[in-house]
C-alpha cells in the first residue's frame, strides 16, 4: 500500500525516503492524511523534536521513541516492525563518532527493505551527516522555502516626538 502524503510525495513500501523542507510541509503531510490514522506509525526523534508536538492527536497507532545517540537509533531500527516509520534528523547524534552516519544510513536502508516498512527521514535543512545518510536512500525530496521580500512604504504620520521629527519604519 502507497501512503500519499502531500502531492507530489508518495511513500511506496520497502522505501527509504529522505525530505528536506520546511516543517510546515511535513506537518501538513501527516495532519492532513486520514489514511494514516490506519496505520502503525513509529516516529523517532533525538534529543528534542520540532515537528512531534504538532502532529494532531487523531494517530491512532503512534509509538514515539527518542534517540540520544546513534547507537541508541541503531537498536531502535532493529526492533521497528511498523508500517511507516519516521525520522526526525539530530546531527548531535553524531557528535560521538563521525563515521555512525554511514551505519545509520545502513540501518535505515535495512529497515525499509527487510521490514517492509516505508522509512522517512526528515530534515529542515542538511549536514555533513545527512549528506553521508542520504547516499542510501531511494528517494530524496526537497522543497526550498522561498522567502517572500515584502517592502512597506514609510508611513506619512508625523509621529509625536521633538518638532514633529519622522522616523523610518522598517522594511
Amino acid at each position: 500500500m502507497e501512503l500519499e502524503l502531500q502531492s507530489p510525495l508518495s511513500l511506496a513500501p520497502h522505501a527509504f525516503n529522505v525530505l528536506i523542507s520546511p516543517e510546515e510541509v511535513l506537518i501538513a503531510s501527516l495532519n492532513g492524511q486520514a489514511s494514516l490514522q490506519r496505520v502503525q506509525v513509529l516516529y523517532v526523534s533525538g534529543n528534542s523534536s520540532r515537528i512531534l508536538d504538532k502532529l494532531n492527536r487523531r494517530f491512532t497507532e503512534l509509538d514515539v521513541r527518542r534517540a540520544f545517540t546513534a547507537h541508541q537509533l541503531l537498536t531502535i531500527l532493529k526492533e521497528a516492525y511498523q508500517t511507516l516509520i519516521i525520522f526526525e534528523h539530530d546531527p548531535s547524534l553524531f557528535e560521538d563518532g563521525a563515521d555512525m552516519a554511514e551505519y545509520v544510513g545502513q540501518a535505515l536502508k535495512e529497515a525499509s527493505a527487510s521490514g517492509g516498512s516505508a522509512v522517512l527521514l526528515y530534515s529542515p535543512s542538511t549536514d555533513r551527516h545527512l549528506d553521508e545518510i542520504s547516499k542510501f536512500a531511494d528517494r530524496i525530496f526537497v522543497f526550498n522555502e522561498v522567502q517572500k521580500c515584502v517592502y512597506k512604504g514609510a508611513s506619512k504620520k508625523v509621529k509625536p516626538g521633538p518638532r514633529g521629527q519622522r522616523t523610518l519604519e522598517a522594511f
